[in-house]
C-alpha cells in the first residue's frame, strides 16, 4: 500500500468534523496549554508575523547577506535511534551555493561540500543521522514555515521569569481551542529581545535555545547551547560557537572523490502531515500519535520514535502504521518528517 502524502489539514478536519480528538498530554516544555487566542484583526496579524520576522532574523543563519561564517557544535546524542552518543560537526559557509560541513556521530562521519546547487560527498552514504538532522534544523533554519494563509494563534506566557509570546501557526481550519491543537507548529520568543527560546515542530518535541555567553556574530545574537527534548526525554545536548570565516569559494570546491561519487544525498528540513489509521481503539475520539521519523528516497521510514502520544498504549501502534507505510516523495531527498497519526476509532 502507498500513502500519499496530505498536506492539507483542512481535509481531515472535514473529513472527521463530527468525531471528537483527544487533548495533548501534559509535557513539562509546553508552554502553550491554556489561554491560547486566535489572531484574527490585521492588526493582530501584521504584530504577530512582525514579532516572528524579528526572530527570524536572529535564527535563520542562511539569509542571504550574512558574513561568511563557520560555527562549530560539540553534542551529545541519546534516544532509541540508529545513532547517538558524542559528536561534533564545523560548517564553514560562503553562500548557498558554496559551503562545507563536517560531521561525526558515533560510528558516523562524513564531510558534505555544496556546490553549483549540488551536494557531494567524501564518501558515499545513505543515512544522515536523525539527530544531526535535527541539530541542523535547530540551529539554521528553525522558522521556516510559510504564513501565507496560514492560522495564527497566540498566548502571552513566562519562560525563565521573564514574559514571551508563543505562536502558533498551522493550516487553515482548526477546531476552536485555548489550548494547543495537534497540528500547530511552536514558536515562543522573548518578548524584550525578540529571540527565540522555544521551536516545537510537532507536539512532544521541543528546542529549547540558550543565550548565556552573549554569543554575537555581525549585529545577530546566536544561541551558544541547544537542547532537544523528545518524547519527554533529553535527547540532545549542544554548545556552539561561531566566527568570522577566510575561506573563499574555490577552497570549498568538491575534491576529485566527491566528483566520483556523485551527488549525494540530499536533506530536507522537517515536514508535517497527517496519516490516518483505522483501528480497533476503545474510545470515542480520534486518538493522535505523533511520530518522528526519517524517510529515505523512496518514501520508507529508515527510523521512527513517538514524541507524543493521546494513549501511550498506542505508540507502537502508530510506529507500526509509519513502518508498513511508504509515503510519496518529491525529487530525492531524506526527509525529516513528523507524522500526526490519527487512530480513528472503528465505528468512525
Amino acid at each position: 500500500m502507498r500513502i500519499a502524502v496530505c498536506t492539507s489539514f483542512l481535509s481531515m478536519a472535514l473529513a472527521f468534523a463530527a468525531t471528537p480528538v483527544a487533548p495533548i498530554r501534559p509535557d513539562p516544555h509546553e508552554l502553550a496549554t491554556a489561554g491560547v487566542q486566535p489572531v484574527t484583526t490585521p492588526a493582530e496579524r501584521t504584530a504577530a508575523l512582525s514579532l516572528l520576522e524579528r526572530a527570524k532574523q536572529d535564527s535563520d543563519m542562511f539569509i542571504a547577506g550574512t558574513p561568511p561564517f563557520e560555527l562549530s557544535a560539540s553534542f551529545n546524542a541519546s534516544g532509541n535511534v540508529t545513532f547517538t552518543g558524542p559528536g561534533e560537526s564545523t560548517d564553514t559557509w560562503v553562500s548557498g551555493r558554496n559551503w562545507r560541513w563536517t560531521a561525526s556521530l558515533g560510528s558516523y562521519s562524513q564531510t558534505r561540500t555544496g556546490a553549483g546547487g549540488k551536494v557531494y560527498d567524501d564518501k558515499p552514504i545513505s543515512q544522515v543521522p536523525m539527530r544531526y538532522q535535527m541539530l541542523r534544523g535547530a540551529i539554521f533554519a528553525p522558522i521556516r514555515m510559510s504564513t501565507s494563509g496560514a492560522a495564527i494563534r497566540s498566548v502571552t506566557v513566562e519562560s525563565n521569569g521573564r514574559p514571551a509570546t508563543c505562536l502558533l501557526l498551522a493550516r487553515a481550519g482548526l477546531p476552536p481551542s485555548t489550548a494547543r491543537a495537534w497540528e500547530e507548529t511552536e514558536y515562543c520568543i522573548d518578548n524584550a529581545s525578540g529571540l527565540l527560546i522555544i521551536y516545537s515542530e510537532a507536539p512532544g518535541v521541543y528546542v529549547l535555545y540558550g543565550y548565556g555567553q552573549n554569543l554575537q556574530f555581525h549585529g545577530r545574537v546566536v544561541p551558544d547551547h541547544i537542547t532537544i527534548y523528545s518524547g519527554g526525554a533529553e535527547v540532545l545536548d549542544a554548545l556552539l560557537t561561531i566566527k568570522d570565516s577566510s575561506v573563499d569559494a574555490a577552497q570549498l570546491a568538491p575534491t576529485e572523490q566527491m566528483l566520483a561519487n556523485g551527488p549525494g544525498v540530499a536533506m530536507m528540513y522537517a515536514m508535517r502531515f497527517p496519516m490516518n489509521v483505522p483501528s480497533q481503539v476503545d474510545s470515542n475520539m480520534i486518538q493522535p500519535v505523533i511520530v518522528h521519523a526519517t524517510l529515505d528516497q523512496a518514501g520508507r521510514a529508515l527510523e521512527e520514535e513517538v514524541t507524543m502520544a493521546s494513549d501511550p498504549s498506542l505508540a507502537q501502534a502508530a510506529m507500526d502504521a509509519v513502518k508498513n507505510g511508504a509515503f510519496s516523495q518529491t525529487g530525492s531527498p531524506q526527509r525529516d518528517v513528523y507524522i500526526n497519526v490519527r487512530l480513528i476509532p472503528a465505528s468512525q
